[in-house]
């Protein structure tokens, strides 16, 4: 095994990459890394590295050739995808060649502004300005609107960060961290870290809602937004249906 200095940070450099539970292909995705995430290489063996994502502490393993070498990732990232995908182009000209699509949600570094519409990245591609949102910057939308427009009717997906595929805790975290609120990535964790509890007679749109092993966002006092393995999809629908499946939720809570 090959060790890697515990302060060396590595970056993720396709659209979406699979964090398994084990080192080899096939085994469970437990979570996701974006494109342009920062990850901590803890150990690297044949292919595979031991991960811990910065964003929020989670550990698994990712596969080696998906992640770019610390000096690459020196670079520090400064724009998010704030729209369901956007696309790198070779040069700044939409009729160039497609590099990737990203997500809604990955990090880029803009480090020269073409004279045009697209601004340069780190790596050299190029990306539609207005695609992209500082760091340092709410979402202009609300969170509710954001799931709305951009992962209502995604796929579910274990483990699942993106529109492409997300999980209910994934969901929920991609939306605080639209607000700039660093929140855990499973869902009993979040409902431990949450502090502000709200009672049945003031639940409001956008509270957040919690049952072991689930989550989803109100969208009023009697719907739930929420990606579910019940349907393999994010979808919209009574509150109480939820209840009636899942049993009483074990909180609600208020972050937004």
């Amino acid at each position: 095994m090959s060790s890697v200095s515990t302060v060396q940070a590595f970056r993720v450099n396709c659209p979406v990459s699979a964090v398994l539970a084990e080192p080899v292909h096939g085994a469970m995705r437990t979570s996701e890394a974006l494109y342009g995430e920062s990850v901590q290489v803890l150990s690297d063996e044949a292919g595979w590295c031991h991960v811990c994502l910065l964003k929020d502490g989670y550990e698994g393993y990712m596969r080696r050739d998906e992640l770019d070498s610390s000096e690459i990732a020196a670079l520090e990232n400064t724009h998010r995808v704030c729209q369901r995908s956007t696309l790198l182009f070779a040069e700044a000209d939409m009729k160039s060649q497609v590099r990737h699509r990203i997500p809604f949600g990955a990090e880029v570094s803009l480090v020269e502004h073409s004279g045009t519409p697209f601004s340069r990245t780190r790596c050299g591609h190029f990306i539609w300005s207005a695609h992209c949102l500082p760091l340092s910057d709410d979402h202009p939308a609300t969170p509710l609107a954001l799931a709305s427009s951009v992962f209502l009717g995604s796929p579910y997906l274990w483990g699942g960060r993106s529109p492409e595929g997300i999980d209910c805790s994934g969901l929920v975290q991609a939306l605080a961290l639209s607000r700039g609120f660093a929140i855990p990535r499973d869902s009993g964790d979040q409902e431990a870290f949450l502090s502000t509890d709200v009672s049945p007679d003031d639940y409001r749109p956008q509270d957040l809602a919690y049952w072991p092993g689930h989550t989803g966002i109100l969208v009023s006092p009697t719907e739930l937004l929420h990606a579910t393995a019940h349907s393999l999809s994010c979808v919209i629908e009574p509150l109480q249906d939820v209840i009636d499946r899942a049993g009483p939720m074990s909180s609600v809570k208020r972050l937004f």
